[in-house]
């Protein structure tokens, strides 16, 4: 990757549980299926060689349950921040939390919810109609500068998985 070029992973928690209706929204936990989605994920980052620098995540339950799950089995360890802002985000919130990233930092993961994440996605790559993340869905995209200098429609989407392109 050229020195200019910074890496973007948009992750969506994995499937949350629904079951028990008394939780407050920011405590649901994953569902069963959501913790294979999470584990499956994983092993597609790592094949690949898109282990994060830096994860800023939600302080939500299901997104801290997906991150453990993430990177449970990853030989190097990101550093995590835990992001309270990231909890229901909209764009604003987004692209201002990722602009204060280090300009040493090369590849960053936000993990997070729909529909600020899609936002995101959208914002960055001038795509508004190819910008759905299903539950667990992992977008790469390249930035063309550091992350301070973040524009609209400038960025390119590399690849995007779901747990089901994750064999």
């Amino acid at each position: 990757m050229s020195d200019g070029l910074r890496e973007l992973l948009i992750i969506r928690h994995a499937k949350s549980d629904w079951s028990d209706d008394t939780l407050e929204d920011i405590d649901r936990p994953l569902a069963e299926k959501g913790k294979k989605q999470a584990c499956k994920m994983s092993h597609w980052l790592a094949e690949r060689d898109l282990i994060p620098d830096l994860i800023l995540v939600s302080p939500a339950k299901r997104a801290q349950q997906t991150l453990s799950r993430l990177t449970r089995h990853w030989d190097k360890q990101p550093e995590v921040q835990t992001v309270d802002a990231l909890y229901n985000a909209d764009l604003d919130t987004l692209i201002h939390t990722i602009k204060q990233v280090p300009d040493s930092v090369q590849r960053v993961a936000v993990l997070g919810h729909n529909p600020g994440l899609e936002k995101l996605l959208a914002w960055l790559t001038g795509d508004e109609d190819n910008a759905h993340l299903a539950t667990c869905a992992i977008a790469e995209v390249l930035i063309p500068s550091d992350w301070q200098h973040l524009e609209q429609a400038k960025a390119r989407e590399v690849i995007r998985a779901t747990p089901k392109d994750a064999v």
